[in-house]
């Protein structure tokens, strides 16, 4: 699992930590994501952390226990969601924003660099430029088609006798 998480962008004991909480039908303290795991309490606490940040855990309490329980998201359409809108917000953004310079450092030194070898190099960039543009949006449309389909579904009446 922790080369999974790699794949869709995240470190790989934190997707140790998710698969362990996943595949546990109980919430699961600190200490036993530890054992499960094997590392430290802090590299359990910090990958914890980061995964409450990113949705893809919840933490909760039991009454009269003062320790934190951690579970997975289930859903994995939504853990998919949580990760794509993620990596749009820090990915995709930086690297429009890494061709937006280059392009820009490129234009401005348009003037000594060969015509022939200028053309070259801002139509390569503007490819990378149009190719990251068209991944962010296409990302966006999912995010925003996943948004649309959870509106819809919670106005649905009798929603729960379907889902049996």
């Amino acid at each position: 699992m922790g080369r999974v998480g790699e794949f869709w962008g995240i470190a790989p004991a934190m997707g140790r930590i998710w698969a362990v909480l996943y595949l546990n039908q109980d919430p699961m303290t600190m200490d036993g994501v530890v054992t499960a795991v094997g590392i430290t309490k802090g590299h359990a606490s910090t990958n914890l952390r980061a995964l409450l940040r990113l949705g893809l855990i919840t933490k909760s309490w039991r009454p009269g226990d003062r320790k934190e329980y951690y579970s997975p998201q289930a859903d994995l359409w939504e853990f998919a969601r949580s990760i794509l809108k993620e990596r749009q917000k820090q990915e995709f953004d930086q690297a429009l924003a890494s061709t937006r310079k280059a392009l820009a450092v490129l234009e401005a030194d348009r003037t000594r660099i060969p015509i022939e070898e200028y053309r070259f190099l801002k139509g390569r960039l503007d490819a990378i430029r149009d190719f990251h543009g068209t991944i962010d949006r296409a990302v966006a449309a999912v995010l925003a088609f996943e948004d649309l389909r959870h509106a819809v579904f919670r106005l649905t009446p009798d929603r729960e006798a379907r889902q049996r």
